[in-house]
């Protein structure tokens, strides 16, 4: 055993292919005796001299001299035995990378040697002239296919079977030749045979991948154990290896992997191919490109390096848009081939959501296997924050340590986020915390960079909204406001009465939160909408109308559908303000447009039932709205026109602390007298600030009356004489 493992030691790459080298040396002298200078053996002899002469090359020492007696029987004899001989010892060697190309493209004989003729020139310049010389060619200083048919064959048959090996459809051309170019004709006897450089790279050892996928391909190798970023995924690995273990006989394994980013797809796919003791060729889709002819390009790249390797190839998906981008056609047949080729082959797919297998460009009648990557549960996400506080430095000390554990469960409950999300957040976190001059995140700094973990094109479809109003700044009725409280609650304790009590067996759509706001006008449902935002952690958009519907049939149902799979991705809270104009009642059908008007309303009723996140909708016009929009809502909460008292506190909650007021700021008799909703009692403190400002004086009682009495005249309201006395005449 000893004297095996010296062998595998000591006989290594360069040594075998110098090994193989000898037999070539042997044929390029036996074509050079065959031929000598006889016109009559070889009409075009005389010309040989003129750039490489028989002498130049007759001093040329490729390999020791064999005694051949320049007869061809006697050199496939030589052949043959050296050809054995080299087997003999590459069987006791390990890892040898010809031995391995060989095997990873089932080389025929013929083949095989083709890829050592090719492989001499990247090894010794000398073989340029014999090449030459024997091309009667002085530039043609590599293999042709006249060449390989003379050397390598001993037969017409041989001769025959060359030439078919070297068509544009064989092995030797697609994956191991460099490729000519889209016009080129088809293969001549003068046609040149060179390796593709990363035939050469591999055989060297000089490369670890091909450099011309870079970007596009991350390679995962066998040799890392990449570890699990929560347990709950181990029940998933467990499934993915009985699956891909299990899989009939000559069949290649296809698996889906599904759900949020940062689950553990790409980990469970690595910790795979380890466990099958294969390397993993990450694919970003996104990076491919989208011309045909450089997508078939680089696709022949990426099935040769898992050829070459002996890997598992596995496409991410980071949004839907390579469905429009790429043509489908090239990814089939390469996938073919990669299934027609690799000795062990196994294709996988990652994506945010499910994509049924005739969604994918998948081979013919391929079987599927698809399984969701579960996102851990509320405790177990609390957990994982729990584990990334205890893993800060030690040396970092704040005067007063932060409440981490406490953090982490209000954390969890507010962000349904993945470990590996949790863990950006917590890098991001710490980032935070040196801008500020500090060592370690406090709430705020958790809270703003998992609210930065959202990925998503919602600006496509809606409008930003900056949560500036809390708790505080909602002036309404203890009814409304409990109600509120009361849907903040449902979204974060869903996990626990869904999963934790069981209901989600039983309730199977309709789980998200779904709040309706009805009132008139300025009564505070924009703003109750961002203490929402505020209070989940969650962003804010609201939904654009302008950028949804579309006068083209099918183009609305397009968008809405975009736009709830973007929030979906995001957690984002959608608002939809002015609800009614989407979700009107439904009419008696009279023509065409009413018939598609309706399907529009069924469909938009259908998205919000399955959304599981959460959507606000806003309405003065409640009594406009489809009952089936009603039934849907998990809250219906009325603002009602704020009576005096309120409208006191919402003038005292519109000034800053740090705006000049005048003493005898008297915001109880405003509220008497201006009966108006919170939104016109913004416009007229902001008006009165200005007013003010200009006088260079606090704001007082005569700038608010004047930006009052401005307000309700807009409005058509016209205030009677006296309304502001005693402090207006």
């Amino acid at each position: 055993m000893k004297a095996a493992d010296d062998t595998a030691r000591a006989y290594g790459a360069m040594e075998h292919l110098r090994d193989e080298l000898a037999w070539l040396d042997a044929g390029l002298r036996t074509l050079l005796g065959a031929s000598g200078n006889d016109p009559f053996t070889d009409p075009l002899a005389a010309f040989r001299g003129l750039m490489v002469d028989r002498e130049e090359l007759a001093a040329d020492e490729l390999s020791p001299e064999q005694d051949l007696d320049n007869e061809w029987l006697a050199y496939t004899a030589f052949r043959r035995e050296t050809e054995e001989r080299n087997a003999d010892k590459a069987s006791r060697a390990r890892g040898l990378p010809l031995i391995q190309l060989a095997a990873a493209l089932r080389l025929t004989v013929w083949e095989y040697r083709c890829v050592i003729l090719c492989m001499a020139v990247e090894l010794d310049r000398n073989y340029e002239k014999w090449y030459a010389y024997l091309n009667d060619d002085a530039t043609a200083r590599t293999a042709t296919v006249d060449l390989a048919l003379r050397l390598l064959g001993d037969t017409e048959e041989d001769r025959t079977l060359g030439r078919a090996l070297l068509g544009r459809d064989g092995k030797l051309r697609r994956w191991l030749l460099q490729q000519p170019g889209a016009d080129a004709a088809a293969p001549g006897l003068k046609s040149p045979l060179r390796l593709d450089e990363r035939v050469v790279g591999f055989l060297l050892r000089t490369e670890r991948i091909d450099g011309r996928l870079n970007g596009v391909v991350e390679a995962l190798e066998a040799d890392e154990n990449p570890s699990l970023a929560w347990e709950g995924a181990t029940a998933t690995e467990n499934t993915l290896g009985q699956v891909a273990g299990g899989w009939p006989a000559g069949g290649m394994p296809i698996i889906g992997l599904w759900g949020a980013r940062g689950g553990g797809k790409v980990t469970l796919l690595h910790r795979l191919a380890v466990s099958r003791g294969q390397r993993l060729l990450l694919v970003s889709l996104s990076a491919l490109p989208a011309d045909e002819e450089r997508l078939r390009s680089m696709l022949d790249q990426l099935v040769r390096e898992a050829l070459l390797t002996d890997a598992i190839i596995a496409l991410r998906e980071t949004d839907g848009s390579w469905k429009e981008r790429l043509p489908q056609e090239p990814l089939r047949s390469a996938f073919q081939a990669y299934s027609d080729f690799a000795q062990r082959p196994l294709l996988c797919w990652t994506a945010g959501e499910r994509r049924p297998a005739s969604e994918l460009p998948l081979p013919a009648d391929s079987p599927f296997w698809s399984v969701e990557v579960p996102p851990p549960g509320v405790d177990e996400r609390a957990a994982i924050w729990r584990r990334h506080a205890e893993e800060l430095p030690g040396d970092i000390f704040a005067p007063e340590r932060p409440d981490y554990e406490t953090m982490a469960d209000e954390l969890a409950s507010r962000f349904h986020f993945t470990a590996g999300q949790i863990a950006s957040a917590w890098r991001q976190s710490l980032v935070l915390a040196a801008e500020r001059g500090d060592g370690l995140p406090v709430r705020s700094d958790l809270a703003e960079a998992a609210r930065g973990q959202f990925r998503h094109r919602l600006s496509q479809h809606a409008i930003a909204i900056e949560p500036r109003s809390g708790w505080k700044d909602l002036i309404l009725p203890e009814e409304a406001r409990d109600l509120i409280h009361e849907a903040c609650n449902r979204y974060m304790l869903r996990e626990t009465v869904l999963d934790g009590w069981g209901f989600a067996n039983r309730v199977t759509y309709g789980t998200g939160v779904h709040m309706l706001f009805a009132g008139p006008p300025g009564t505070g449902k924009t703003m109750a909408a961002e203490v929402v935002a505020g209070e989940l952690g969650l962003s804010l958009y609201r939904v654009d109308l302008s950028r949804i519907v579309s006068k083209y049939i099918g183009e609305t149902e397009q968008r809405l559908r975009e736009l709830f799979e973007e929030a979906r991705q995001s957690g984002a809270i959608l608002f939809f303000d002015e609800g009614d104009a989407l979700f009107g009642k439904r009419t008696e059908v009279k023509d065409a447009h009413d018939r598609y008007a309706n399907m529009e309303a069924a469909y938009l009723l259908q998205l919000i039932e399955a959304y599981d996140g959460v959507t606000i909708l806003a309405t003065n016009l409640m009594q406009n709205l489809d009952e089936a929009l009603l039934r849907r809502m998990s809250v219906i909460v009325k603002f009602p026109f704020p009576g005096a008292e309120d409208r006191a506190r919402i003038f005292a909650s519109l000034l800053p602390a740090g705006a000049p007021l005048d003493e005898e700021l008297d915001l109880p008799f405003l509220a008497q007298r201006v009966e108006v909703s919170g939104g016109h009692i913004k416009n007229i403190v902001l008006a009165a600030a200005f007013l003010a400002a200009s006088e260079r004086r606090p704001i007082g009682m005569s700038h608010m009356i004047r930006a009052a009495k401005a307000e309700l005249q807009k409005l058509g309201k016209i205030p009677m004489r006296g309304t502001f006395a005693p402090y207006s005449e």
